[in-house]
């Protein structure tokens, strides 16, 4: 069946099912339009093309329509979240939720289990730099909407321990819509779909530790992306890793070199990887965390790799924290090698509410990065501003400002924000959506 076809009618059944459920299921989503604008280089000579930063300048704009489509049957639900932007349809991710409450099983009572299947349908984009040397993204040919990816997402618990699973069905060849694809055509005879599969498992202890294993067959747990749409988990042939990691064991205060350690809590992952064939084969690692308090606001923590052999120390990180400041420094061999500082308070301004904050970063050398950000909010209207200084070529200067507005007139929400850089305007967005 030609993919063209086949995707008319996957929308013709998805009206269908709409159309029949909209008298008996719970409707309930969002639907919204995006106009993203951003300068175009100036350029103040038609022989040599420089970017000449000027206050009236020339806009290209991108528009997408998006729709996020919840129907509740109760027990089950259908979860619709498809894009279409300038350069045509983006994404449509379909899911159908189905949540069985405590089911037993024999001896065995699972509790909480939940089953999410769904599907993704996309069309290949890639990343590239246009003629006015900005990051774009463009289809890739033929541009057909194709089936990319199945997943199926099992999560129970069974006598508290937590246990999800995912098993995924990848087009392992889908271009990453934000890298560069080489081939410049992209057909369905170029799909190539494989299996894998990725599980978890966590468990807290009354004495207040806790533990965690995740299991990879085929798979990696880094994320999959399609244009517009991205998750957690992908098929990754021949790669197989187990971790296992314990957290939160309490041991007894110590005094080590006359320094009190409060609250001592001790750590300790392993980690397992083989990757496929081509890469580093095998790898084993082992890592042990320990963490502190030196004082009351005052806390360290550090680490240690014992594998790969040699042990590496990992450094330490020191942390204080003072309501509404807090202050953190790594130190690695007892040499300063970063340092942060944050500060955030809330503003209270009669009918208006808001907060204000600061980040400041650092290495040895010096301040590296500034950041402030201001929120306000009263009503219907809420509103929001940052800005950012940071080190480039080893000067500190301005680097981005950013501002957003927000008017809520139920059941409709319009944000208008605008970013700007170094050199002037580096984008601007309109977004308008209705919320039912």
């Amino acid at each position: 069946m030609p993919r063209r076809a086949f995707f008319w009618i996957l929308l013709l059944i998805v009206a269908v099912i709409l159309g029949g459920v909209t008298t008996v299921a719970q409707l309930s989503g969002r639907f919204g339009l995006d106009l993203v604008a951003r300068r175009i280089p100036t350029t103040s000579t038609g022989e040599i093309k420089l970017d000449t930063p000027s206050e009236f300048v020339m806009l290209e704009f991108a528009i997408a329509s998006n729709l996020i489509l919840n129907a509740s049957f109760g027990f089950a639900d259908l979860n619709i979240d498809a894009v279409v932007n300038t350069a045509g349809p983006e994404h449509c991710v379909i899911k159908a939720p189905i949540n069985l409450g405590d089911v037993p099983f024999y001896e065995i009572q699972f509790d909480k289990l939940s089953i999410v299947p769904e599907m993704w349908f996309a069309v290949p984009f890639e990343a590239v730099t246009d003629v006015n040397n900005l990051p774009n993204s463009v289809i890739i040919p033929p541009g057909d909407i194709m089936f990319v990816k199945a997943r199926v997402t099992l999560s129970t618990s069974i006598s508290g321990f937590s246990i999800k699973t995912l098993a995924m069905l990848d087009d392992i060849n889908f271009p990453n819509p934000g890298s560069s694809y080489t081939p410049l055509y992209y057909p369905v005879q170029s799909q190539s779909f494989a299996v894998g599969s990725l599980i978890s498992d966590s468990w807290r202890a009354q004495a207040g530790f806790s533990m965690s294993a995740s299991l990879g067959i085929n798979a990696s747990s880094s994320g999959r992306s399609v244009k517009g749409y991205s998750a957690t988990g992908r098929v990754l042939p021949d790669n197989f890793f187990a971790r296992i990691g314990i957290s939160g064991i309490k041991l007894a205060d110590m005094n080590l070199g006359g320094t009190a350690f409060q609250s001592v809590m001790l750590g300790t992952s392993f980690a397992f990887t083989k990757s496929p064939a081509g890469t580093e084969s095998t790898s084993f690692n082992t890592t042990i965390n320990l963490s502190g308090k030196l004082w009351d606001k005052v806390s360290i923590s550090g680490s240690v790799t014992l594998a790969p052999f040699p042990p590496k120390f990992g450094g330490v990180t020191l942390s204080i924290s003072m309501e509404p400041f807090r202050v953190a420094f790594a130190l690695d061999t007892m040499e300063l090698k970063s340092m942060s500082f944050s500060f955030s308070t809330g503003l209270n301004m009669g009918a208006m509410t808001g907060s204000f904050g600061l980040t400041a970063s650092g290495l040895e050398r010096g301040m590296t990065g500034l950041s402030m950000r201001l929120s306000l909010s009263q009503g219907l209207f809420s509103a929001g501003t940052s800005v950012a200084f940071a080190s480039r070529a080893e000067k500190f200067g301005f680097a981005s400002l950013g501002s957003t507005l927000t008017f809520r007139f139920s059941p409709a929400v319009v944000t208008v924000q605008a970013t700007f850089g170094r050199y002037g305007l580096t984008r601007a967005a309109v977004t308008a959506g209705v919320v039912f």
